[in-house]
């Protein structure tokens, strides 16, 4: 069963596939400085599953550097699914995070969902079960590695909006409060897209009630790339293990 709005995001990413390589050079800084954490975090020849895979590109980059012995692609979108078979060569399953369970294949040394691959699921339930199938599919000594747009980001937002939302947060917390709702105009044409921006706080429930344990964050400036300690200099990024 596919919710609307996970059919509106696939309408809206289906439309953008032969457009998303020139989309992502936006971002070029702050993608690269994620595809290098990732690629430091990779021993060659292991396993690796890949959740939201988009057109590969990312996906081929990391796999060249990192020397994995097996890949296996995960990416709803058709079109997008398509264009990653095309350019990986390697399994593509078109499927969302939450139905990993029917994968045939488990025992991944590293599972990836990069670029805020969960604020693209719509609402906590299916976060959780998401990262729970994610779990599952891992090695026991194995890495979850992803990152989530920060609520919290004062880089992004300003020290007082994000001193303002903190408390709000602190004192009457809303996962609903931190979905943004937008047109996402590509081409020619207009889509209603959303996305979740998440509370370092709010993945730490997640990460807890999915029983894994984190073994890294870090805060990755999403215009510059810069890699901070501190939870509120710009995009998360996790490492989880089991606990």
């Amino acid at each position: 069963m596919v919710t609307e709005a996970q059919a509106a995001t696939l309408k809206a990413y289906d439309a953008i596939a032969p457009l998303y390589a020139e989309y992502s050079q936006k971002y070029r800084r702050y993608l690269d400085t994620v595809d290098q954490m990732v690629i430091e975090r990779l021993a060659p020849g292991c396993r690796l599953l890949d959740v939201g895979s988009g057109d590969g590109r990312r996906l081929k980059k990391i796999a060249e550097a990192s020397r994995p012995s097996d890949v296996v692609a995960v990416e709803p979108s058709g079109e997008m699914a398509n264009l990653c078979r095309l350019t990986t060569g390697f399994p593509v399953h078109q499927l969302f995070g939450d139905a990993l369970g029917t994968l045939p294949q488990s025992n991944f040394d590293a599972i990836t969902a990069l670029w805020n691959v969960f604020g693209h699921i719509p609402g906590s339930a299916l976060r959780l079960k998401t990262l729970q199938c994610m779990k599952q599919k891992l090695a026991p000594r194995g890495s979850i590695m992803l990152d989530v747009n920060n609520r919290h980001n004062q880089r992004a937002y300003g020290r007082l909006k994000v001193w303002q939302r903190r408390v709000i947060d602190l004192l009457a917390f809303d996962e609903t409060r931190a979905d943004a709702h937008y047109v996402w105009k590509i081409g020619n044409e207009s889509f209603p897209a959303s996305g979740h921006l998440f509370t370092p706080a709010e993945m730490d429930r997640l990460i807890d009630q999915a029983q894994l344990h984190v073994a890294e964050r870090w805060s990755v400036n999403y215009g510059t790339g810069e890699i901070s300690p501190s939870p509120h200099e710009g995009q998360l990024f996790y490492r989880l293990v089991h606990r």
